[in-house]
């Protein structure tokens, strides 16, 4: 895959996303790597309009775009399943992110750890109850998806801050 092709969509054109299609994206995530392979990353699938709509405003900023999504699976992780939890699950949201791009959709990340509501109650607490999930799971993040209805620049070579790249020790370059 071309990595500058890939970026981060927030307007979708108002069509659903195919079952064939939302079951690679879902392989893809049930697929990624996990520490010790103790897969502890779920899903949620979420295309009902109206509760897509609850759902975008589990953030106190930066989530209001979702209520227009066709499209959205949270990505969450059965805490005390894995050392590396929180990397299990940002893998496995943008290994579905990855997925969404070769099929010809669009998707942004939306992060939830962490992160508050409008009101001050934590955002995995809002989502959690929104959907029915259970306190054992940890909720990373919303992975947005849907056909793109904007046009973004790809990445050019001008983007890419090679000085960021050590080789066997930091500062050679």
């Amino acid at each position: 895959m071309d990595f500058t092709t890939r970026r981060s969509i927030r307007k979708y054109k108002d069509m659903p996303v195919e079952k064939e299609k939302i079951d690679e994206l879902l392989k893809a995530g049930l697929l990624a790597p996990t520490g010790r392979n103790s897969r502890p990353c779920e899903f949620i699938v979420i295309d009902d309009k109206e509760l897509i709509k609850e759902v975008g405003e589990l953030r106190e900023h930066g989530s209001s775009f979702v209520k227009d999504a066709p499209l959205v699976i949270g990505v969450m992780g059965e805490i005390g399943k894995s050392t590396t939890l929180l990397a299990d699950c940002s893998i496995a949201g943008f290994a579905i992110q990855v997925k969404a791009h070769e099929l010809g959709l669009g998707s942004c990340w939306v992060h939830v750890n962490e992160r508050k509501t409008a009101d001050g109650r934590t955002s995995e607490e809002y989502f959690r109850e929104k959907v029915g999930a259970p306190d054992n799971l940890m909720v990373m993040c919303l992975i947005v998806i849907g056909y793109p209805n904007e046009e973004k620049p790809f990445y050019t070579e001008k983007d890419i801050n090679l000085n960021k790249v050590s080789y066997n020790k930091y500062g050679n370059r």
